[in-house]
């Protein structure tokens, strides 16, 4: 697939960074998209469109530093997975139609549920992200932000108390 994605960009320089983004980013994103979809076919889809979403772009992100690329990329990776999700979701057969029906308002109130957790803090944002979506301990958390488990651990939860403030002032209802 690499192959593919370096024939749609136009100079040596654009198909060398790109091939350092793609090795180093590729098992990430499709973590990341696995976790939204729970289908390695649909997740590796999804990461497919990232990547032709990062190629259109390319310019924008050809300089960016490789730490600063990894939150766009998951972000870009996240959006293309729920954007599949939608479209698999919107296509029922007739007969299925009831139940697709029942499900189409959870499906937007899960949506919106996504957006409303990109209204924290970016510091609790951050930490909520790789604890709930990268699926990381405490520690590794706490390896990559240069902090504390204990600082880790109280941002999940000032985090988790803040989502729920968020989720109930919007409307929602959250178990636990």
């Amino acid at each position: 697939m690499l192959i593919y994605y370096l024939q749609l960009l136009d100079t040596p320089e654009e198909k060398l960074r790109f091939e350092d983004i793609y090795r180093d980013h590729r098992s990430l994103m499709l973590h990341v998209t696995q976790a939204v979809l729970h289908n390695q076919e649909d997740a590796e889809d999804a990461v497919h469109n990232a990547f032709l979403r990062l190629i259109k772009h390319f310019s924008r992100f050809q300089k960016t530093p490789s730490e600063e690329l990894r939150p766009l990329l998951i972000v870009i990776a996240r959006n293309e997975a729920i954007s599949l999700l939608r479209k698999r979701r919107e296509v029922c057969p007739l007969e299925d139609w009831d139940a697709f029906s029942d499900s189409a308002s959870a499906v937007s109130s899960y949506h919106d549920l996504v957006e409303t957790f990109t209204r924290l803090p970016p510091t609790y944002r951050a930490v909520m992200e790789m604890k709930l979506l990268l699926g990381l301990s405490d520690g590794e958390i706490a390896a990559k932000l240069g902090l504390s488990k204990t600082a880790v651990s109280t941002r999940a939860s000032r985090g988790r108390q803040l989502l729920r403030e968020i989720v109930t002032k919007e409307g929602f209802s959250m178990d636990s």
